[in-house]
């Protein structure tokens, strides 16, 4: 343990060897502060997650520099689908300890799995939007949305609890009870959930089946009989209706007759009114179908007019910066080149990637070249560092390593303070065999990022050759 104001090291007496104050109430704060965080760790061992994360608030507000218990908090936090929680205590435990402290592994796992956190993150910015519309009464949108979120984000605790609200308001009980039941399965220890069913078994319904009582038959009957003792006796003023005197023919003939005219009238109906009105029907889809594929094809044409256009004007210039860098050396200018020639050939995916290696989104090119590259951006539909990096990524886990070396310098090219581009190219490289462009990225990393996470392992492999 450290002296939370010089930072010496602690011995059992109650005042600091170094700046001799008085530590006692600080070392107490620190012993409560781990009794929390191993109550924290049991709780959160047998998935009750709501009671670590009191035991592990309490633990840190006793004792901030507490790592492991923010560590798990986070954990918790991004458990429960809270994700901005859980990476802020991350954050935090990285800045008081970066050397060997999960946290960063967390981090960059994060960072590695970007989509599914700006997912997570945009569920509760929705969140929050679905309890602003419940405030206002606007339930029906609420219940919509809210049922967007708990889809997609089946993890979100929060957000299920709301919609099992919303149905125990509705009575649709089981509903309600099956996304209670998969809360408590994450978070066996949600007091709100279990709150939730008892409400609902206080209804006194089951889940799933309205509460109807039949009549039994005994009392059926006992209904009849009274009515039968309640009836009243005739009157004079009581009218007798005689009984019908006419008499259904059993003729099977009159029967057969009756059956044949009433198939002959069908069939007139069918021939004068249902058969021309099946054609009118017809021939009007006809006609709509002819005119929707009409103008289908003028807009396609005219798409197709205003692309060649575009590819007569993208090679025009093309061809206009060729000559002007024919006589000298012009990197910036000879990616462009690349990148257009790429275009033309229809891969519109490779010509942003090799946008993305010109730096400043080409504010140093020439005022033609700078027209050249705004054309091509627009016409791939914009360049994006994050996005070159992604599928960098992405093809490094699939080991199509050739395929992520490329994009992994690209996005250094575009980013030279993207160390994770810096570090993952040589990688690549390195598996390939290619010692050459390996050290060439290590000593990127030396010369540039030498506190880096990575500096050790560059330091290794340039030492090593």
């Amino acid at each position: 343990m450290k002296c939370n104001k010089c930072g010496a090291e602690l011995l059992k007496s109650d005042f600091c060897p170094e700046c001799h104050a008085d530590v006692s109430f600080y070392k107490r704060a620190a012993a409560a502060s781990n009794t929390y965080y191993n109550k924290g760790l049991e709780q959160a061992g047998v998935r009750d997650l709501s009671g670590a994360i009191e035991s592990l608030k309490m633990a840190v507000m006793l004792d901030k520099t507490n790592v492991p218990a923010r560590n798990l908090l986070g954990l918790c936090y991004y458990e429960t689908g809270e994700v901005v929680e859980g990476l802020s205590h991350w954050v935090i435990s990285s800045n008081f300890n970066s050397v060997g402290n999960p946290a960063t592994e967390y981090i960059n796992e994060v960072q590695k799995k970007r989509t599914d956190f700006d997912d997570k993150a945009a569920a509760a910015r929705k969140f929050n939007q679905v309890l602003e519309n419940a405030l206002n009464e606007n339930y029906d949108i609420a219940l919509i949305q809210l049922k967007k979120i708990a889809s997609h984000t089946p993890g979100f605790l929060k957000a299920q609890l709301l919609l099992a609200l919303f149905y125990i308001e509705k009575k649709a009980y089981a509903r309600a009870e099956k996304i209670l039941k998969n809360v408590l399965k994450v978070d066996t220890g949600n007091s709100m959930a279990k709150r939730y069913l008892a409400e609902i078994k206080r209804s006194g319904k089951e889940a799933g089946a309205d509460q109807v009582t039949p009549l039994p038959a005994f009392l059926k009957k006992e209904s009849s009989d009274l009515q039968d003792e309640d009836r009243k006796p005739l009157s004079g003023n009581d009218v007798i209706r005689p009984e019908n005197g006419y008499k259904r023919s059993n003729s099977g003939l009159a029967s057969f007759l009756h059956i044949l005219i009433g198939i002959g009238i069908g069939a007139a109906l069918i021939f004068f009114l249902i058969v021309p009105a099946r054609d009118r029907i017809t021939e009007g889809r006809v006609d709509a179908a002819s005119k929707e594929i009409s103008a289908q094809l003028d807009e396609a044409n005219t798409k197709l007019s205003a692309s060649e256009k575009q590819v007569e004007e993208l090679t025009k210039a093309r061809d206009e910066l060729q000559k002007q860098i024919d006589g000298g050396s012009a990197s910036s200018n000879q990616v462009l080149i690349t990148a257009a020639s790429e275009y033309l050939e229809g891969d519109s995916e490779q010509a942003s990637v090799t946008l993305a290696q010109i730096p400043d989104s080409g504010a140093s090119l020439s005022e033609d070249a700078k027209g050249l590259y705004d054309s091509l951006v627009n016409a791939v539909g914009g360049v994006s560092v994050s996005d070159t990096y992604s599928q960098a990524m992405e093809a490094f886990e699939n080991s199509e390593v050739m395929r992520a070396s490329t994009l992994f310098e690209s996005a250094y090219a575009a980013d030279n303070t993207n160390v994770d581009a810096a570090y993952y190219a040589a990688r690549c490289y390195q598996s390939m065999q290619n010692t050459d462009k390996a050290k060439e990225y290590y000593q990127i990393i030396l010369d540039k990022f030498p506190n880096s996470e990575y500096a050790e392992t560059a330091q290794d492999y340039v030492s090593s050759m």
